[in-house]
């Protein structure tokens, strides 16, 4: 079958970069069958630089200028409830970030070669990503192809696997719920587990295509305060929620970073003996594989102490 693409692309202020985001999808083997971008109010140029990517691909470029600020989160829920999809294949890209050439006719091959209907089978198409420093170097984020075969839930809930939708196939983004606007910063963590949870199945392809600017997003640049306390908040309501995916070792290793946060938080001696007793307790980790014995006496023995001197120098 012919494989169509949908990029979902959310913008911000980023004239700076949005050129190279929308570039980067016509360098791909194949054109993407639609762009639909969502602006969310921006006041640099970031419009008129889409407007003027719209006469170049007026059947494929497809802008949303919101009329006020939404936020990150209720734009992109926006985009995914207020827009009709046409692609098979469905991809999220911020417009500070950029996907590597070839990505798209990449999926197309892999799709055929396996026999795949996105429309009729929910699944995944993950790839390696990066990472790209101010400096302009790109180093490894995830390195996803070691994970394949492995339990993804306890991957995901310790953040050993990506939480970028790389390739998603149409039949799995009709699954899609919002994003939860209550949990703040960290509404991502609980939307990315509720997609690894609803996905049947899981394709890995060991290259890296998506590339993500450091230093230039939400999180990146938000209070490190508004972070610690939306990842409680998170973390709290995965344990109460999505209880019935976790088992022992996963609900002790989220209650360990939950005391992590709350160690930054508020600097108390009850804290602090909190955060030591789940990193000991965390030796499960190693039991099950989703940490190694040389990884757990890094963390006892040097990251731990490191943590607490810092937090007591505050």
């Amino acid at each position: 079958m012919s494989i169509n693409h949908t990029i979902l692309m959310i913008t911000y202020n980023q004239e700076e970069y949005v050129s190279s985001a929308l570039d980067c999808l016509f360098r791909q083997g194949v054109y993407p069958f639609e762009v639909i971008i969502s602006d969310d109010c921006s006041t640099d140029k970031t419009q008129e630089i889409i407007l003027e990517y719209q006469k170049r691909y007026p059947n494929i470029i497809k802008p949303i200028f919101q009329k006020k600020n939404l936020g990150i989160y209720q734009n992109l829920n926006y985009i995914l409830n207020s827009t009709k999809v046409e692609g098979d294949i469905v991809s999220f890209l911020s417009g500070d970030d950029i996907f590597k050439d070839n990505m798209l006719v990449t999926f197309n091959e892999y799709v055929a070669n396996h026999n795949l209907n996105p429309l009729t089978e929910s699944f995944l198409l993950i790839t390696n990503t990066l990472n790209l420093t101010p400096s302009g170097k790109e180093v490894e984020q995830f390195n996803n192809f070691k994970s394949k075969g492995k339990n993804y839930t306890k991957l995901r809930v310790r953040n050993k696997i990506g939480n970028r939708y790389t390739g998603i196939s149409k039949a799995l983004f009709k699954t899609m719920e919002p994003w939860n606007l209550e949990l703040g910063l960290w509404a991502d963590a609980l939307h990315s587990f509720d997609m690894y949870m609803n996905c049947k199945n899981f394709y890995f392809i060991n290259k890296s295509f998506p590339v993500y600017r450091l230093g230039s997003g939400v999180t990146s640049t938000s209070d490190r305060f508004l972070l610690g306390e939306s990842w409680v908040k998170t973390a709290n309501y995965m344990l109460t929620n999505r209880s019935k995916y976790l088992d022992k070792r996963d609900v002790i290793h989220i209650k360990k970073s939950i005391q992590k946060s709350r160690l930054e938080l508020n600097n108390t001696l009850s804290n602090r003996l909190l955060f030591i007793k789940f990193y000991f307790l965390s030796f499960g980790d190693v039991l099950d594989g989703s940490l190694s014995f040389k990884q757990y006496l890094i963390e006892i023995y040097v990251l731990v102490p490191m943590k607490i001197k810092r937090i007591l120098r505050k």
